[in-house]
Parts: structure tokens; C-alpha cells; sequence
């Protein structure tokens, strides 16, 4: 998923038209809305809607609305002006989680998804790793669409980036290990940042908070069409089973044609757990068994 933030900036449908299949959703961000007469935000959304995309509203509209007392009128408008999705919040004011399962069910209640977002959008005011792993459990058995990672759209000493903008990778790593990645959006406004975690965690990676003007940059990542992915971006195809396997399904991607030896040297695990691993990856079609194009008397496995 591609979750692209828009600041009202200029539209021009010669330009976005043809990119409009790399953007899944595109946020309206903050309280961006109640600047403008409520037409124009349905006139906007209409223009995205007429592209195939989907448009959800910022988490700081909706915790300005709780803040006021306002929450069910800032739902019920939202769905009037024809949003898609309601990001439910707590960046900068406190919620319980009780109060953010019942927005959640709100939301629900008018026929519109749900994005949770977790984490804190002041750099002095930060949630642990382990508030921030409990956060997106909690978060996850509320059912939303996804769970989004907050990181501003600074990128900066916020969620998995510190003060420079550099991925915090014990937390990702730790995220992941978690959570499936498949369930989390993270937001990543720098294009270095959005490179990293696609060459980290592949090309199929859901990221946030992308520019307009960096949705075609973007594509190309996820595609290898720039040398900073070209031929070493993995796939991000799911793959069932135990962590051997996968760790596995990892080396073939990572080294291409291997044949068992070399991935028992590599992975360090008994034969018999990667002949288990490799026959579990064939036979969800992830795996294939070939003569080495090196050596003829060697079968090596490649990723299909």
C-alpha cells in the first residue's frame, strides 16, 4: 500500500492521472479540511475518487474533534463529504483504549474502514519500544484496515527515526517480529527512508506519509527501476510456515540459486530441517528445484 499525504497541493490530472495505480490511499492530512468550504473537500475527494482512490482524513482532525466534545458530528460529516477512511489517533492528546475501540466502532457504524495510528507526534514525548509493541497489539484486535506507524511528516526523533531522520532498525525488526508486516503501514516521508525499509522488508512494503511528488519515485523503488533497488529488492510474497522456512525463502532471495549444502552452511540449520523447509516452499509455489548453470551435476533451488 502506497499512503500518500496531501498538503492541498496543486492537482494536475495530466500528471497524476497515469500515476494514480501506484497510490492506494491518499490522506487529506491534519485539519486540513475545515480550511476549506465544504464543497471544495468534496469536490477534491470526487477527483480522487474518479481516479480509483481511496481518501481517508488525518488522525489530528479527529483528536481536535474529541477535544471539543465533537467526535460523532466530525464521523457523521466525514461521511457526508464522501471519506473513505477515518484514521483514529491519539498523536497528541491522551485516549484510553477503550475510548479508541469505540471511535474504531464508530467509524465502523457509518460504513467507512478504519486506520489506527500508533505513537506520539512529539519528539520529547515518545513511547517506548515496548509501549509502542503493546500499542499495536491493542490496536490490531480492534480489526482496522491497517495500523499506521507514526513518524510526521518530518521523519524526524519520532516512532522508528531518530533526530536525524536514520531508521531505528532494533525497533522495525522488533515491530515485525511482532506484528505482520502485511497489517502495518510505516510511514516514511524521506525517500531515503522509504529505500531502506523496501530493500529491508520488499518491495510490497506498506509506507506512509509519501508526497505527492514522490509517488512516481516511489513506483520506481518498489519496481527496480533505480540503481538503489535495482536487482537486490525483495519480493515481499507471504510465506507460511516456521521460521527456518522463511529464513530460507530469505537466502534464495538473497543469494539466488543455492543448492542444499550451501544453504546449510548459510543458515546453519540440520539437513533435514531445510530438505523440510525447501519441500514447504515448493509446494506453496514460492521454490523451484533446477540444474546449476554453473555445474550440470548440481540441483540448485531458485525463487519461482
Amino acid at each position: 500500500m502506497t499512503h500518500v499525504l496531501d498538503r492541498l497541493d496543486s492537482l494536475s490530472d495530466e500528471w497524476l492521472r497515469p500515476l494514480a495505480r501506484y497510490i492506494d490511499v491518499v490522506k487529506i492530512g491534519w485539519g486540513l479540511p475545515l480550511l476549506l468550504p465544504r464543497e471544495l473537500v468534496r469536490k477534491r475527494i470526487r477527483f480522487y475518487h474518479d481516479l480509483g482512490v481511496e481518501v481517508s482524513t488525518g488522525g489530528t482532525l479527529l483528536e481536535y474533534a474529541v477535544a471539543r466534545d465533537r467526535a460523532s458530528a466530525a464521523i457523521t460529516e466525514a461521511k457526508e463529504l464522501g471519506f473513505d477512511i477515518v484514521e483514529v489517533s491519539d498523536g497528541v492528546i491522551e485516549m484510553a483504549p477503550p475510548q479508541i475501540a469505540k471511535l474504531a466502532e464508530e467509524v465502523r457504524s457509518h460504513r467507512m474502514d478504519v486506520f489506527i495510528e500508533v505513537g506520539k507526534k512529539n519528539p520529547q514525548n515518545q513511547l517506548s519500544l515496548r509501549e509502542t509493541l503493546d500499542r499495536i497489539g491493542h490496536a490490531r484486535g480492534l480489526n482496522p484496515r491497517k495500523v499506521i506507524i507514526e513518524s510526521r511528516e518530518s521523519g524526524r526523533g519520532v516512532g522508528i527515526y531518530d533526530g536525524e531522520g536514520a531508521i531505528k532498525w532494533d525497533w522495525v525488526r522488533a515491530i515485525v517480529a511482532d506484528h505482520p508486516a502485511e497489517d502495518l503501514i510505516f510511514e516514511a516521508p524521506q525517500e531515503p527512508q522509504q529505500i531502506a525499509l523496501l530493500k529491508e522488508l520488499g518491495s510490497g512494503t506498506n509506507l506512509g506519509n509519501i508526497a505527492l511528488q514522490s509517488v512516481a519515485p516511489l513506483a520506481t523503488e518498489r519496481l527496480g527501476l533505480r540503481g538503489d533497488t535495482f536487482g537486490n529488492i525483495r519480493s515481499s510474497r507471504p510465506v507460511r510456515g516456521p521460521p527456518a522456512t522463511k529464513f530460507l525463502y530469505f537466502l534464495l532471495e538473497t543469494y539466488r540459486g543455492l543448492d542444499q549444502s550451501e544453504l546449510v552452511r548459510l543458515s546453519r540449520l540440520p539437513r533435514r530441517t531445510v530438505q523440510s523447509g525447501l519441500e514447504s516452499l515448493r509446494r506453496q509455489g514460492l521454490v523451484r528445484e533446477g540444474v546449476s548453470l554453473v555445474d550440470s551435476r548440481r540441483r540448485e533451488y531458485r525463487l519461482t
